[in-house]
């Protein structure tokens, strides 16, 4: 089990949801954990920072290389520690939880296996 990338709660869950109201589905490949703003986010394992970027609708990003087909992303992101081929240890600082969408205090994060997606509340450890 892996440690939490920020301390908060879980809002909004991985995978397939309907909208019976709406008639839509929507799909989420991570998960929505909400937090203070300006929470420190932290790296869930060891790894090498792949990439930092920013997405429309996600706002900043960060994505780490683990190894053996493995990465992580953070998004929702702001005041950002590493830079891009950094090595991160577990537990470190990586980034705070955006303060810019004072609606939406969440960190978006993801788990990826192999390029597929992974549910990371099967990985996160028990509160």
């Amino acid at each position: 089990k892996l440690i939490w990338p920020v301390n908060g709660k879980i809002v909004s869950k991985f995978g397939i949801t309907k909208n019976k109201k709406l008639n839509t589905i929507t799909e989420n490949v991570g998960v929505e954990i909400n937090a203070k703003r300006g929470a420190p986010v932290i790296s869930v394992m060891d790894g090498v920072v792949s990439t930092i970027a920013y997405i429309r609708g996600h706002g900043n990003i960060i994505i780490i290389d683990h190894g053996d087909g493995f990465n992580t992303v953070y998004a929702n992101i702001e005041n950002i520690t590493i830079k891009e081929n950094d090595y991160v240890q577990t537990g470190n600082i990586i980034a705070e939880v955006s303060q810019k969408n004072s609606t939406n205090n969440t960190l978006h994060f993801e788990i990826w296996g192999n390029q597929k997606k992974i549910n990371p509340e099967t990985w996160l450890g028990k509160k």
